[in-house]
C-alpha cells in the first residue's frame, strides 16, 4: 500500500525513534533533566544503529549532509552530558531540526521526481 506524501516519512522505525528522540531533546531544553536527556540518547542511539543496519546492507550512502549533522548533533548530546550546559543542547536540536528537515526535503523531492515518471 503506498502511503500519503505527507506521511510517508513516518513508516521506518528509524524515523519514528528519531521524532521520539527529538522530542525529549525539546523536554529536556526546558527541564534540564538528567533522564530526559538520557530517554533521548537512547532513541537516538537507535537510530544510529538502524542507519548503520541499512547502510551495511548497501542501500544507503553513509556520507550525506544530514548523516554529518546527525552524528554532530549526537556527540554534542553526550558531551551535554558531562558539561551541564542548556547552549548545548540547544546546539543539538538545531542540527536535529536541520536533519530533520534534510531528511523530509530529500523524500518529497523523490516524491514529486517519481511522480514525474
Amino acid at each position: 500500500m503506498k502511503l500519503p506524501g505527507s506521511i510517508r516519512f513516518f513508516r521506518k522505525p528509524d524515523h519514528i525513534s528519531f521524532l521520539i528522540g527529538l522530542i525529549f531533546i525539546f523536554v529536556s531544553i526546558f527541564t534540564n533533566t538528567f533522564e530526559t536527556k538520557l530517554a533521548s540518547l537512547i532513541f537516538f542511539t537507535f537510530t544510529i544503529c538502524y542507519e548503520t543496519y541499512e547502510i551495511s546492507k548497501g542501500n544507503r550512502q553513509i556520507f550525506k549532509v544530514d548523516h554529518i549533522a546527525f552524528v554532530i548533533g549526537y556527540i554534542v548530546l553526550i558531551v551535554s552530558f558531562w558539561e551541564d550546559v542548556i547552549l548545548l543542547l540547544i546546539i543539538s536540536a538545531i542540527l536535529f531540526i536541520f536533519t530533520l528537515s534534510f531528511e523530509i526535503y530529500t523524500v518529497r523531492k523523490n516524491d514529486l521526481k517519481n511522480q514525474q515518471k
